[in-house]
């Protein structure tokens, strides 16, 4: 063979820079035929700022920014002649993605399942390589091992919860570490008042969450350490790629315990200590939901990205909302059986359990990617039922045109969960359900071709959809196709129109049914979405500087910053004060001022008692400076006057009768007891009057107080009726506005962490206490009477209390605003996490 005839044509990088330009040099292969205006527009705007670390691209889902997002990962390379990553969620999208590139003939390598698919191209810097977050995020990832010149993330909106999975150490029941990890901190919540709670969990429960405090992981690190080495977190797929992340900062994460699993994670995720985030890499993120610039910073520690809008309606799906309605749950779930039973369609769900109801005729996801393909291509009626996957799954067009919501999208994560249903900071707890719920909606409608229906099930959601407070943190288009959804919904009470017809309009693209949508939709108004005031964004910015900090072991520093924000924050939002003191606590234990960080866990507590109280032996540590004894003092000081030498058997008696939770008229007459001993007014309205709650407490000179309804003898295999206990409130809150009109009175349920019935309507603001943390309540009390008794001059001895109220989070409303607790709709049927039992 004559070796110099060989045919060799060397392959020649492209110099061309321009994104419009390297379009124009293309071959269509295939739908694509030109760049719409909006595409275009973006490309401009990002061209001219090409040299911009950070770049966020905001385009409705389907106006084509996969497209956009080629052309510039492709201009990156050229620009460059390095390593540029398209990344997306899943491996179905990184699939579309690089179809997309074969489309208009950009030439990819793509990387998923660890195995590659045109590598040379990725090696030579000829083309990007198209892969999924899991690849790039994980701690051990063959994209940290060489310099990479630029990112494009795609979806970068639902980018954290895949971050976050890839910091998160998950142990499921039934693996060899579940019972050890909560035997180690079994000891600590048996003498905090959480044994009940404590073992429920460890039983299978999955609504308590039981956050370790930071000051427990702390002293047993080297425990758990030991404990995963010996578990094989270090061999085991699931678990090993986190490890590589937290092995050296166990100390740092929280460990959250569940009956649904164990996890281990960073509060705030340092993906921008990852290479990617560092020296000159180029980072450009595609978004059809624009982030708040706290979600932003929260996922990426990214302050200040320049912002690209493009106009025009690209991907202004027409949709039909249709709400199910005031029925019960079970009559919705038939109602849309019914009117999809000769249509496909598919229902995104909160959880397995819930998902569960709909199958038969649905078929359950099992969440393998063949099962996606199938369903988006068959022509049938089939159906489909996902559990919790509000992201990463797309059947547009044809593959699917009807969507059931059913219950509100929650997060994926017991770290999610705990951060809205536990702590409850309203500002991220709205703006994280609004995203989920974009998200959940972009699953089948991709493109401003694309039409169909979404339909409403679960009273809380059709009144989450309802309410204009939520509705502004949507997108524009998004809240008036809500708005005219509920008109339509009025017209169907009446008789005007029909479930059936409107759905059969839509889908058959009938000529009434186009006029009827385009001549109203947008005469609807649409709220500006939100935007964060200063002061949190500012508040969340230093948030990141503190973890980072006390991630990379500047605990001082760390302790500094998360002080003075956490005084910044107490009067603007005292639970995310709290969460931010906490972490104070931590990062002064780790530095080894000791005094320090019990005060600033105690300041925590007071706040929030999820957070955890540090058991000392030393007594109160004062913190507060002279006082005006207040008139909850005041009573509580001619109380211990009254009962003299017999008050330690009073409280005795009250923490017996809380105990003994299967006697309720005992424990309404120990809440009644403790309220007294708490400094105030305290009543037991229906054992006097035969209406009204259980227990009443007033605190004097306000006009706030509180309402307990004692169900401690609940059921571990029960759950709150509709009948029985959620709808006697309803008849309480209705004795409240007639005796006590303008009070701003809590309302509360004294029982077990059980499930809501779907059925149930609780009031939004209903919340469920476990007994354990009045028990808790009771303690603290004590600590106040031991020193309060032993002086002798009543002034004195009420100035005393009043400083150890503050001391111990038990001044009117800390006392009873801090308790650990759930709101009755976060726990009604279905509320668990579908990945926990799929």
């Amino acid at each position: 063979m004559d070796l110099s005839k060989l045919p060799i044509k060397p392959r020649k990088r492209s110099k061309i820079i321009d994104p419009m330009s390297i379009f124009k040099s293309l071959t269509l292969r295939g739908s694509i035929q030109n760049v719409w205006g909006p595409q275009a527009e973006a490309l401009k705007e990002w061209h001219t700022a090409r040299h911009d670390s950070d770049v966020v691209i905001g385009m409705n889902t389907g106006a084509g920014k996969t497209l956009v997002g080629l052309l510039i990962a492709q201009s990156l390379v050229n620009e460059t002649s390095g390593k540029v990553l398209y990344v997306c969620p899943t491996n179905q999208l990184v699939e579309q993605a690089a179809g997309k590139g074969a489309e208009c003939g950009i030439e990819v390598a793509t990387y998923m399942g660890s195995k590659w698919e045109k590598q040379i191209v990725y090696d030579r810097s000829l083309g990007p390589c198209v892969t999924n977050y899991a690849a790039v995020l994980n701690g051990k990832a063959i994209f940290q091992r060489k310099p990479i010149s630029a990112v494009v993330f795609d979806d970068a909106h639902v980018a954290s919860n895949f971050a976050r999975s890839q910091f998160t150490l998950k142990i499921p029941p039934g693996h060899v570490l579940f019972e050890r990890i909560f035997n180690l901190f079994r000891p600590y919540f048996y003498q905090t008042s959480q044994r009940q709670q404590f073992d429920q969990a460890l039983n299978g429960d999955r609504l308590p969450l039981m956050f370790v405090p930071t000051f427990e992981v702390y002293q047993h690190a080297d425990q758990l350490r030991q404990a995963l080495v010996q578990g094989r977190v270090t061999k085991e797929k699931d678990t090993m790629f986190p490890w590589a992340y937290l092995k050296d900062h166990l100390s740092r994460c929280t460990v959250i315990l569940s009956g649904s699993a164990v996890e281990i994670a960073p509060p705030l995720l340092p993906v921008s200590t990852l290479p990617y985030f560092q020296g000159e890499v180029r980072r450009v993120y595609l978004t059809a939901t624009l982030p708040t610039r706290v979600e932003f910073l929260r996922t990426f520690g990214v302050s200040e990205p320049r912002i690209i809008t493009p106009g025009g309606k690209s991907g202004d799906a027409q949709r039909l909302f249709l709400f199910m309605g005031h029925r019960s749950e079970d009559e919705q779930l038939d109602l849309a059986k019914e009117l999809t039973r000769s249509h496909k369609a598919c229902v995104l769900t909160t959880s397995a359990t819930s998902a569960s109801d709909w199958s038969p005729p649905f078929e359950m996801f099992s969440g393998a990617n063949e099962e996606i393909l199938k369903f988006a291509k068959s022509t049938k009626t089939d159906k489909l039922v996902m559990a919790a996957r509000y992201d990463g799954v797309d059947l547009p067009g044809d593959a699917c045109r009807i969507m059931i919501l059913d219950g509100t999208p929650r997060g994926s994560s017991l770290f999610e969960r705990f951060m809205d249903q536990s702590l409850r900071i309203k500002r991220l707890r709205l703006s994280h359900t609004a995203v989920r719920i974009t998200q959940a909606i972009g699953r089948i409608f991709r493109s401003n071709t694309d039409h169909g229906a979404v339909l409403v099930c679960g009273s809380e959601l059709q009144s989450w959809l309802s309410d204009p407070e939520n509705q502004k943190y949507l997108p524009r288009l998004l809240q008036q196709q809500l708005e005219f959804g509920l008109e339509l919904f009025r017209h169907i009470q009446d008789g005007g129109v029909t479930y059936k017809s409107l759905l059969h309009g839509v889908l058959e693209g009938k000529r009434d049914w186009d006029k009827l949508y385009s001549d109203h939709v947008e005469e609807f108004e649409s709220q500006e979405q939100p935007t964060e005031p200063n002061w949190f964004v500012d508040t969340t910015l230093a948030e990141v500087d503190a973890y980072l900090r006390l991630w990379n072991r500047d605990y001082s520093n760390a302790a500094i910053i998360y002080h003075d924000i956490a005084e910044q924050l107490d009067q603007k939002d005292p639970h995310l004060a709290a969460w931010l003191r906490h972490w104070e606590g931590l990062s002064l234990k780790l530095a080894g001022d000791l005094d320090g960080s019990t005060r600033a866990y105690i300041r925590a507590a007071n706040k929030r008692n999820e957070l955890g109280r540090p058991l000392t032996t030393r007594g109160i540590a004062t913190m507060s400076e002279d006082v005006k004894p207040s008139p909850q003092a005041k009573r509580i000081g001619a109380l211990l006057k009254k009962k003299g030498g017999k008050i330690m058997q009073y409280l005795a008696g009250i923490e017996s009768g809380l105990t003994d939770g299967s006697q309720t008229n005992k424990v309404e007459q120990a809440l009644e007891d403790l309220g007294s001993v708490l400094g105030l007014q305290a009543s037991r309205p229906e054992r006097m009057t035969g209406s009204g709650p259980d227990v009443l407490w007033e605190c004097p000179g306000t006009m706030s107080g509180a309402i307990v309804e004692a169900k401690s003898d609940k059921k571990g295999n029960t759950k709150y009726t509709k009948k029985n206990d959620i709808g006697q409130f309803h008849d309480h809150v209705a004795w409240l506005e007639e005796h006590h009109p303008g009070k701003d009175i809590t309302k509360i349920i004294a029982g077990p962490m059980l499930p809501v019935s779907q059925e149930s309507h609780p009031p939004k603001d209903l919340q469920i206490v476990p007994v354990d943390e009045f028990i808790s309540l009771v303690r603290r009390v004590r600590e106040i009477i031991v020193v309060a008794k032993a002086i002798a001059i009543d002034d004195e001895r009420t100035v005393l209390i009043e400083r150890n109220l503050r001391d111990l989070g038990l001044c009117w409303p800390d006392c009873i605003a801090s308790l650990k607790s759930s709101l009755a709709v976060d726990l009604k049927d279905g509320t668990e996490l579908a990945e926990d039992i799929s």
